[in-house]
């Protein structure tokens, strides 16, 4: 195969300069000659209608990836020419680069479910770029005097991804996207820094050099078939090639090297893999380098915050989807599983398995183990118009994100509830950081999550069900549950309960399987309390999604900041290994004035929605905010909400209990 090294020789002319149409290299990529006035190395050009960007088992987009290797020039992401490169960069920007192993991440003990956390020690290394890239970036910022700029969203990116990979259960997996989102993210912010405070002034028309500068080498650069581009990156000390074909190389061009192209050895290209089973990230895009290239390599993987609100819901899982979120279950599996609705899983035992199947969910559970309601929803939900011609089809997804909290208390032997809760808390992990961040296509409905409360790893009916009706086939359709609910994230376990040691973990706690026949009721009523504040947060989300669409398209990061604000935890709306509070708080907090900044800030999410009271329109006023202002202003709230939810979802909320004293 013809190289540079074969097809053109060092030439000069008697001038010797080297202009942008010159070569300080030369390679040949047939039918391809790129040629650089700056650098002495020519990399492989990957700009095919054919390439592909999908992660890589490293969780980067191997050479289609802008922070790994040169990609073509793009107006909109002209800044991308500064991208610091891994093989010159300093030491303290090491975690910029930095691949997790299995070793580096720690399995949630007690549980059949493959989740748990990065080390801390690496998690504090990553969150080192977050104060390196803060520090690069304030001098600049406070010199715009608030005006609107892209680092804010950057930064508010490179945050989120530390919080998630600190705070939230994942599994390794998803740890691996994670922090090469991360790093993305702070190589984006000093990209963006280096060309507005280097590069930018170099292009304009008063600045000059005694000549074209040499190439950083410590920056990225670009491909361009652009002569003016190549000379305008040739002026301000840009890496730049230019991309010809063989026919515009002119006889009188200088060349003071032909070389032989740089491939992207080094980089990953193995598809991630599960053992020996592979389980490939989705593909982003298929094309040429440009825009899409660019936009897509930038895409979070936050499958809550990435969907299209105004994309009507699939009426069947799709076999191939190329979204900005790992698909939960494994494409090719998919097929295989004929189960796709919880209709489709009756099992024979079900008349027991809820004591109060039928209940009316318009009214609040009187049982000792569930948490005090609080009066302002029992109030809305007496006033809601529960017409069901009111609600709108299509919109929202109308299955349940987290099981109902009654799903919990309402077994009828100390058996079975023992196997629903301990089930429960060996599953929330990685439910938690499933809803979080790569939902499922469908979120189960009630049957569902109780043919997987009742099932067990062994797949083998309890002493409870062989003393009824039931037998090994419906112990074996609800272990399908468990299979279509958590799909490959299920590890290889036996026995009774999907809490596969002795004890389970919870909150900082350690707690005994056996002692959940007959669990204390404070532990109740707070593993309750924690799944009703679950399921308000991710319904409101939903709902927000929907009713707030517009708010959501001009700024997710600022949409999502106003909706954790509504809560007092740090880190979003996950509740996972925080300590619990020691009294209600947020927006139900004893003291009014701590409750103020929550209300004020419920009231502004639900003030862009559709027909909202128009008192929400005006900010409170801290100085007026007395008991009667939230008083009024809650039970507007809840009653707003309330029916509009229903007006979406066809059913009641899932609503906030009181903290158990």
């Amino acid at each position: 195969m013809p190289t540079a090294l074969t097809k053109f020789t060092p030439y000069s002319r008697p001038d010797a300069a080297i202009s942008a149409l010159d070569a300080r290299a030369i390679g040949y990529q047939a039918p391809l000659v790129i040629t650089t006035p700056n650098m002495d190395w020519v990399p492989e050009l990957h700009n095919d209608d054919i390439e592909e960007l999908t992660a890589r088992a490293d969780g980067r987009f191997g050479a289609a990836d802008c922070f790994q290797w040169p990609q073509m020039y793009c107006k909109e992401f002209e800044y991308s020419v500064c991208i610091p490169r891994k093989d010159t960069s300093s030491i303290d920007l090491q975690f910029a680069w930095f691949t997790p192993t299995t070793a580096n991440f720690a399995i949630q003990p007690g549980t059949a479910f493959a989740v748990g956390t990065l080390h801390s020690h690496i998690v504090d290394g990553i969150d080192n770029l977050l104060t390196i890239a803060r520090k690069r970036v304030q001098p600049w910022q406070a010199n715009r005097a608030g005006k609107k700029d892209i680092i804010t969203n950057m930064l508010a990116s490179l945050k989120h991804d530390i919080n998630v990979l600190r705070r939230h259960p994942l599994t390794y997996r998803d740890i691996i996207i994670f922090v090469a989102q991360a790093q993305r993210s702070f190589l984006d912010i000093i990209a963006f820094m280096d060309y507005v405070e280097i590069v930018q002034p170099r292009l304009t028309s008063g600045w000059s050099s005694w000549g074209p500068l040499e190439g950083n080498s410590r920056w990225m650069g670009c491909f361009t078939t652009d002569s003016k581009i190549c000379n305008i990156y040739l002026n301000a000390g840009v890496p730049v090639w230019l991309v010809r074909a063989e026919v515009y190389i002119s006889p009188q061009m200088n060349i003071i090297k032909p070389v032989v192209l740089t491939f992207p050895d080094d980089l990953t290209k193995n598809i991630y893999c599960e053992g020996n089973i592979a389980r490939p990230f989705p593909l982003l895009y298929r094309g040429p380098g440009g825009f899409n290239r660019h936009f897509h390599t930038r895409r979070a993987y936050t499958g809550t915050f990435a969907v299209n609100p105004g994309a009507p819901l699939p009426s069947t899982l799709p076999q191939n989807p190329a979204s900005g979120k790992a698909p939960s279950q494994g494409q090719k599996n998919k097929k295989a599983r004929k189960i796709t609705s919880s209709q489709s899983m009756k099992p024979k035992d079900s008349k027991i398995a809820d004591a109060q199947p039928n209940r009316d969910k318009w009214e609040d559970l009187r049982h000792p183990e569930n948490p005090e309601a609080i009066g302002f929803w029992t109030s809305a939900f007496q006033k809601a118009d529960k017409d069901k011609n009111r609600v709108k089809k299509g919109l929202v997804d109308q299955g349940y994100q987290f099981p109902e909290p009654a799903l919990l208390i309402t077994p009828s032997s100390p058996e079975r509830k023992k196997l629903f809760v301990a089930n429960w808390l060996a599953a929330r992990p990685l439910w938690i950081s499933r809803v979080d961040h790569n939902p499922p296509e469908r979120f189960p409905l009630p049957q569902l999550w109780r043919d997987f409360l009742n099932s067990s790893p062994s797949g083998e009916p309890s002493t409870i069900a062989l003393s009824s009706s039931a037998g090994p086939t419906a112990a074996a359709t609800r272990k399908q549950a468990a299979t279509h609910i958590f799909g490959e994230d299920l590890r290889d376990a036996q026995g009774t309960t999907w809490a596969i040691g002795e004890n389970v973990q919870w909150r900082n706690m350690t707690i005994s399987i056996i002692s959940l026949c007959d669990p204390p009721s404070r532990l109740m009523r707070l593993i309750l309390w924690e799944l009703y504040e679950l399921n308000f947060r991710y319904e409101l989300l939903a709902l927000d999604r929907v009713m707030a669409r517009a708010s959501w398209e001009e700024s997710q990061h600022n949409r999502r900041d106003l909706l954790y604000s509504i809560f007092p935890e740090e880190g979003g709306f996950v509740m996972w290994s925080s300590s619990l509070p020691d009294d209600d708080s947020g927006l139900w907090g004893r003291r009014i004035i701590d409750a103020f900044p929550y209300v004020d800030n419920f009231r502004k999410l639900l003030s862009c929605w559709e027909d909202s009271p128009p008192r929400f329109n005006a900010p409170l006023d801290a100085s007026a905010f007395d008991a009667t202002t939230y008083f009024q202003v809650m039970q507007q709230a809840c009653d707003f909400y309330v029916q509009c939810f229903f007006d979406h979802f066809g059913r009641p909320p899932v609503v906030p209990h009181r903290f158990p004293a």
